[in-house]
């Protein structure tokens, strides 16, 4: 049944697809079609970058148009004048720094320097040549189809910043990401002090409602006055939400990201630690153990003597590994370690 609609998936659907646009746009639209979607999602591309700064900018020019003439305010001093083009300033630049920062890239010049640095471990990094660049692929390195190039601590490929994630321009990176976190945040936290000076200059923290079935009237609660201002300005209620949500998601992906780096991991290696770890579920994988050979122990006289042939030197029997547990990663070499490596990353 999975094989058939494995199949169904990979082989018959996309010819189907392809027949039926043939038959309708032309082969002509379907090569255009093909180079837009080679573009857009399996090369380089500034889409997303122009998106965020699009998406930024409105954010930024509708909350000084609705916001700023209502700064100071009753819960607003004079002090973000200065805090808020220096939030506009930090967000641009950490973004054009992570965008624009060398990712590690190996070249021939530094090749042996990033063999040297990192050792083979044996299991999810083994000695091979990458058929692309023909250059020996160090380990923890990795080819990226859209950088076209071997990255050193290759992390992931981020469309947002146009270019791979890796030991050069990680710290930069997560510099981006925090800066976008404490931006954001401190946008909605600016949204929601407006509306709560809105809420006084209204004079809704004294007003009252009347319940239609019961005829009694009650001081406004604070989250319905909120949902009044929100009713009569919503742009600036629009941008504030916008900010807390992403404030939320990307501060949950940087924790991921430091959590990833703390550990000694990337997060292209722990793809790779889930296959090991598939691998242990379904019994596939093993590791040698030395036994060590004791003749004065062993009441076999000729077992004895094929032991004593080997002068007592180790061997070595197979053994299937029970759990994740059992691996050592060999790149981990503790928290305050790894994030060296991250934050302060060596030169080649």
């Amino acid at each position: 049944m999975i094989g058939k609609f494995n199949r169904g998936l990979t082989e018959k659907l996309p010819r189907t697809l392809h027949w039926t646009l043939l038959h309708t746009i032309g082969q002509t639209n379907i090569n255009r079609i093909s180079r837009t979607w080679i573009y857009c999602c399996e090369s380089r591309n500034p889409f997303l970058q122009i998106l965020f700064v699009a998406l930024s900018f409105s954010s930024i020019s509708g909350f000084l148009y609705k916001a700023l003439p209502h700064i100071p305010g009753p819960y607003l001093s004079n002090i973000h004048y200065v805090l808020i083009p220096a939030q506009i300033v930090s967000i641009y630049a950490s973004y054009y720094v992570a965008c624009t920062s060398d990712p590690g890239i190996i070249t021939p010049d530094n090749l042996q320097k990033h063999l040297d640095y990192y050792p083979y471990d044996g299991l999810i990094y083994k000695p091979k040549k990458c058929t692309t660049c023909d250059l020996l692929k160090p380990a923890r390195s990795k080819h990226c189809s859209m950088c076209k190039a071997c990255v050193g601590r290759l992390d992931h490929h981020c469309a947002w910043v146009n270019q791979c994630v890796g030991e050069n321009n990680q710290r930069y990176f997560f510099l981006f990401l925090f800066t976008l976190v404490e931006f954001s945040a401190y946008g909605a936290y600016l949204c929601f002090q407006v509306y709560r000076g809105f809420i006084v200059e209204w004079g809704l923290d004294k007003a009252y409602v009347h319940h239609a079935k019961t005829g009694q009237k009650s001081l406004i609660t604070f989250p319905r006055a909120l949902l009044y201002v929100l009713h009569h300005d919503r742009i600036l209620g629009a941008i504030g939400i916008l900010g807390a949500v992403v404030s939320a998601v990307v501060f949950i992906f940087f924790l991921y990201q430091l959590y990833l780096a703390a550990r000694g991991v990337t997060t292209n290696e722990a793809f790779k630690w889930e296959l090991v770890e598939d691998s242990i579920d379904r019994g596939e994988l093993y590791k040698m153990v030395p036994v060590k050979s004791y003749s004065t122990t062993l009441k076999d006289k000729n077992y004895v003597t094929k032991r004593n042939k080997k002068n007592d030197q180790e061997e070595a029997k197979e053994k299937r590994v029970e759990s994740l547990e059992e691996v050592d990663n060999i790149y981990d070499k503790g928290i305050i370690h790894n994030l060296k490596e991250v934050f302060f990353p060596p030169r080649f």
